[in-house]
Order: structure tokens, then sequence, then C-alpha cells
């Protein structure tokens, strides 16, 4: 007896124009990678990334998940053409009103366009075999902040650096004679050696340390200490 597998994902490539396959592959590429390949070449070509394309792109979820792919498998040129065209095209922006980053997409809406800018901003975060990775395991716990204020306060930078945590402070508006409070989480119970701003107080308990700061543009390290 044979059993015919169908997977919807792939088959979708039948029914669609040529260029879709630049999302169907990113959904594929986890699951059956050199299919997703085969899809993405295919995609690449319908919609003009073997070379350098015509500006400005149109608004789309594609540009994005395509962006993630070509960092998930190292094509650096096809990178390199995507991050130029997005740029110019997608009007990345920086309120530092709001304390936050998202792209306008041409669009001329009240609110960024939710979906295209998901797209985006996976691709600020991929990696060479990253994506794959998230669907290989399930995730390793590790040391975060939480029960940050936002938009409040915000971080520009938050990164583990060896046993060292850099934390880069992004208020919405400056006030020194205000507090806020967040929580580092997930690490092992330890005492921190805190330098770059005066006015700072932690508090550790089990496995979380609660961390009070003056709200004020800065740059911190917390340093391993003892348990």
């Amino acid at each position: 007896m044979a059993t015919l597998y169908y997977d919807p994902i792939l088959d979708v490539h039948h029914r669609l124009p040529v260029a879709s396959a630049l999302t169907t592959s990113y959904y594929a590429a986890p699951q059956c990678p050199d299919d997703a390949r085969r899809l993405f070449d295919a995609g690449c070509i319908s919609m003009g990334l073997s070379r350098e394309p015509d500006l400005p792109l149109r608004a789309g979820r594609a540009y994005g998940s395509s962006l993630v792919l070509a960092r998930e498998w190292g094509l650096t040129e096809l990178e390199d053409r995507l991050v130029s065209a997005i740029e110019a095209s997608f009007e990345p922006t920086w309120d530092t009103e709001l304390g936050e980053f998202t792209w306008g997409m041409g669009l001329n809406e009240p609110h960024p366009r939710g979906q295209y800018n998901a797209f985006l901003a996976a691709a600020e975060a991929a990696g060479p075999g990253m994506w794959t990775g998230l669907s290989a395991a399930p995730l390793e716990s590790c040391p975060q902040l939480v029960d940050v204020d936002f938009p409040d306060m915000a971080f520009s930078r938050a990164e583990w650096v060896g046993d060292t945590l850099h934390v880069s402070l992004a208020p919405r508006v400056e006030n020194p004679r205000r507090t806020t409070t967040f929580r580092i989480v997930g690490s092992e119970p330890r005492m921190w050696y805190l330098t770059g701003l005066d006015g700072v107080t932690m508090d550790t308990a089990g496995s979380a340390t609660l961390v009070r700061v003056p709200m004020v543009k800065a740059d911190l390290e917390f340093g391993a200490g003892s348990y």
C-alpha cells in the first residue's frame, strides 16, 4: 500500500504567480529546505531580485521574507541588494517620541502596516541558520529583561557579552527625578557589579533581579559577581 503525501504549503506555488514563491519558500524553508530553495530561486528571478531591483519597491511581505532567507542561506550579494532597496523604498523611521522603529512602506497610513513590518523586523534579527533553528528544537531558556515600562522606557541595546550584560537606556522623555524598574530573569542567582550610571538600585531574590533606574539615557554594564 502506498501513501500519497500532500503538502499544501509547497503545492500553493502551482496555483499562484511565481513571485508568490518568495513568501511560500519562507514558510517551507525549515521543513523542506531543498524544495524551498528551488521555489526561492524561481521567485527571485520573477521579482527581478537576481539583479538590482527597480526602485521604489512595491510594499509587500516578499522583500522582508526574502531578506530573512538571504541571511539564512548566506546569500550576501542578494542580501546587499535587498538591504539597499529596502532602505531606499520603505521609509525606515525611528520615532524617538514613542521609542519605536518601524517602516512606513510608502503607504501613508496612520499606523505602520503590521505584517509588512513583522517580516522586515524578522529580517533585522535573521542570520545564518537561525530561521531553520527555530523549528529544529525547542528554544533554550536564556536570561532576559522583562517588565519594562514601555513606551516610557525602552532599550536601544540589551546584549550579553560573555558574563556581562550591556544595557542602553532610551527613555521616551528624560527626567532624572523619575525612576522606573525592570527585572533580569533567567540568569543564575548572583550579585552584579554595575557601572555606567549613579542612582541605580538592585534587589536580587531567587533567580530574578529587580533593577530601578533613573529615566535618563545611559549605557550600563552588569558584570557577573559572586553567587
